[in-house]
């Protein structure tokens, strides 16, 4: 009996041994693998990030082309719309009265100055200017023998002093017929082409009445409005060029800036001339003025190399090494191929192609272009 009970006790006690045996090395078995996926788990995060990591480095290192360039010396230019006027017009008026008898050209004709336009009838006015010539010689006459008479003392001063007054008033009679005799013929004052003749032959002109209009187109004028932050960059020695119908630049002169703002617009009139010795320039044509200010160095870049930032100013990529930089510019021309600008570095590697897909700071891959 004591024995059967004490097997029993060292099966138990057996038992309880074996079992913490057990537990304690499935728990140890447990724990190892634990760690061991721990460390697996932490072996492919760090694997994987530091593919991530050299993918997106390789990723970043976008390619781009880009030109070389060197500043050049340019002239700004500031374009004014403008229009064309003739260097001077006028009206031809009647300074007599009478019929016209002659017509010595017609619209169109180009007339010399001093030629003669119309011509009036003289009618009587031949007749009464021989009549003063007469009555002058009289009135000389009357006023010698008056002083011959006086030096005697036969004669009074007064009548002197009237036959004195006689004198000049047939000399003024003289004078005034023989203008009226050379009015009849209406000139040209200057050399230009006859706009319009608004008589006829026979009609009967009034004093003050138009013969006919005068324009002169050569040289020819341009006229432009600027506004008031542009008149300081405009004087009477700067170089200026008007461009009408898209044909090329053609020099011309500054010869006037106006002092005073025009009181609606508060612009300030300028005035250039040009040759027209052929009259191919018309006045009244729309035209563009073109004033050449002071040479600077700048960069000419094709238009696609211009951007806006987030602030709206106008930038463009430049490469420092590797390394995109952006930069602050100024337009300051264009032409058909692109712009002049103004704030780039002496030296300057832009990029045209591919800056719309890279930041400040990117390393990009550099293709060199021509242009």
């Amino acid at each position: 009996m004591r024995n059967l009970i004490l097997a029993k006790s060292v099966n138990v006690v057996t038992k309880k041994y074996l079992g913490k045996l057990i537990l304690n090395k499935n728990i140890r078995i447990a724990l190892l693998f634990l760690v061991l996926l721990v460390l697996w788990f932490s072996s492919g995060f760090l694997k994987t990030d530091k593919e991530e990591v050299s993918e997106n480095t390789f990723e970043s290192k976008i390619s781009v082309q880009a030109v070389a360039l060197k500043g050049e010396v340019f002239s700004p230019r500031l374009s004014f719309r403008a229009y064309t006027e003739s260097n001077r017009d006028i009206n031809l008026v009647s300074k007599v009265s009478g019929e016209i008898i002659a017509l010595n050209a017609k619209e169109g004709d180009y007339v010399e100055a001093g030629a003669s336009v119309c011509t009036i009838n003289a009618e009587d006015k031949t007749a009464k200017l021989e009549h003063a010539k007469a009555v002058l010689v009289e009135s000389r006459l009357r006023y010698e023998g008056a002083i011959k008479l006086d030096e005697k003392g036969y004669q009074s001063e007064l009548v002197k002093a009237q036959t004195l007054s006689d004198v000049l008033r047939a000399e003024a009679l003289v004078k005034r017929l023989s203008l009226d005799i050379d009015n009849l013929n209406i000139i040209a004052p200057f050399s230009a082409t006859i706009e319009k003749i608004p008589v006829e032959m026979g009609q009967v002109l009034a004093v003050g009445s138009v013969c006919a209009s005068l324009v002169d187109l050569d040289p020819i004028r341009i006229v432009a409005n600027i506004d008031f932050d542009d008149i300081y960059n405009v004087d009477l020695d700067s170089r200026v060029f008007f461009e009408i119908a898209d044909k090329p630049l053609t020099p011309a002169k500054l010869q006037f800036i106006s002092k005073q703002s025009n009181d609606a617009t508060r612009s300030y009139r300028i005035e250039a001339v040009a040759d027209n010795t052929n009259m191919r320039i018309l006045a009244g044509l729309p035209a563009k003025l073109v004033v050449e200010m002071e040479a600077i160095k700048a960069h000419f870049l094709p238009a696609s190399a211009i951007l806006l930032n987030d602030q709206g100013a106008t930038i463009t990529k430049i490469l420092r090494d590797d390394i995109v930089d952006s930069v602050e510019v100024s337009i300051l021309g264009e032409e058909k191929e692109g712009l002049w600008v103004a704030g780039l570095p002496f030296e300057s590697l832009v990029i045209t192609v591919g800056q719309n897909y890279v930041v400040d700071g990117d390393r990009v891959n550099i293709e060199i272009s021509d242009r």
